[in-house]
């Protein structure tokens, strides 16, 4: 099963108002700026309850993206990750009564023409999805490009999709993988999960399940539910290395801890595995299996924080 960000992203965008209007609004900004208060105020309970794309800027309740007091002066100052959180908020209609992708997008375009590849991405989901714009891929790529040509790599990972499959663009699964690939190096999770794929059906490479393994590892130290799924199914079946049960029970219960509510089919499906495997253990084995599901776990989480001492404040790990 592939994986891209589009699926996870539907539900992101919202309304909001330009930075002219700001000044028309009750003849102040901070007038202009009361209802983005107790939005703020009410995005930072939801930010607690709910886990962000990684490629959308981060909104945590103590960051200054949240703070009134603070995104005022922010915008005066022409930061694009408020003006892309406000994007944000509004596209998740939090505090208002719909979202309205129309108005996400005037403040998205406002931070992508500064520069910021987030809202680029954010743009090009619009197109993708078709949300507060009319469907159109071919806008999507404009957009996903710009965004890579800064080194964006969930941009580029998303470029892969759209060649794999032929939307807004010719079919290829070379320039697929091209993409992919890039994504990969620049450390995009999914994009390691969609190389590792790629080899283990043969897609564009010849099937190399050894290769295929390796990425998939790659992929879950970076948090990917079902490139350990996937590790797991290749241990039990002994695909490309001996089988081993114990260790492919392990990384099934590793990733089970991963899937978010959006997987929701492929965490049962995970499940359905893990209660079809587990009676296979005896209790030596089990309890083998449960160690080996720590350790995984610990490296896991240790290399996902090794990597989000790398980025900037309030910006995503890719």
């Amino acid at each position: 099963m592939r994986k891209n960000r589009r699926r996870a992203a539907r539900s992101y965008y919202g309304q909001c108002c330009l930075w002219s209007d700001l000044h028309r609004m009750g003849g102040s900004l901070k007038s202009g700026f009361a209802l983005f208060a107790a939005l703020l105020c009410l995005s930072a309970a939801v930010a607690a309850e709910e886990p962000q794309e990684q490629t959308f800027t981060e909104i945590q309740p103590d960051s200054d993206l949240v703070n009134p007091q603070k995104l005022i002066p922010l915008l005066e100052r022409g930061d694009v990750r408020a003006m892309n959180n406000i994007g944000l908020l509004w596209a998740r209609g939090v505090g208002t009564r719909a979202p309205d992708f129309g108005e996400a997008l005037r403040w998205w375009k406002e931070a992508a023409r500064r520069g910021y590849a987030v809202s680029m991405n954010n743009i090009g989901l619009l197109y993708a999805n078709g949300q507060g714009v009319p469907q159109d891929y071919n806008e999507a790529l404009k957009w996903w490009q710009l965004s890579a040509e800064t080194g964006d790599a969930w941009a580029m990972n998303s470029i892969g999709d759209l060649h794999e499959h032929g939307q807004g663009v010719e079919q290829s699964y070379a320039q697929a993988l091209e993409w992919y690939r890039r994504a990969a190096r620049a450390g995009d999770g999914l994009a390691m999960y969609n190389v590792a794929l790629f080899y283990e059906n043969g897609h564009s490479v010849n099937a190399d399940l050894k290769a295929a393994y390796d990425w998939y590892n790659r992929a879950a130290d970076k948090g990917i539910a079902s490139a350990m799924h996937n590790l797991g199914k290749m241990l039990e079946g002994g695909r490309g290395l001996p089988s081993d049960k114990v260790e492919a029970h392990a990384w099934l219960s590793v990733a089970q801890q991963y899937y978010t509510s959006e997987d929701a089919d492929e965490a049962a499906a995970n499940a359905g595995d893990l209660a079809r495997l587990g009676p296979l253990l005896d209790s030596s084995e089990r309890e083998r299996s449960t160690q080996i599901a720590r350790n995984l776990a610990a490296r896991i989480e240790e290399r996902r924080k090794a990597e989000q001492v790398k980025t900037g404040p309030g910006e995503s790990e890719t």
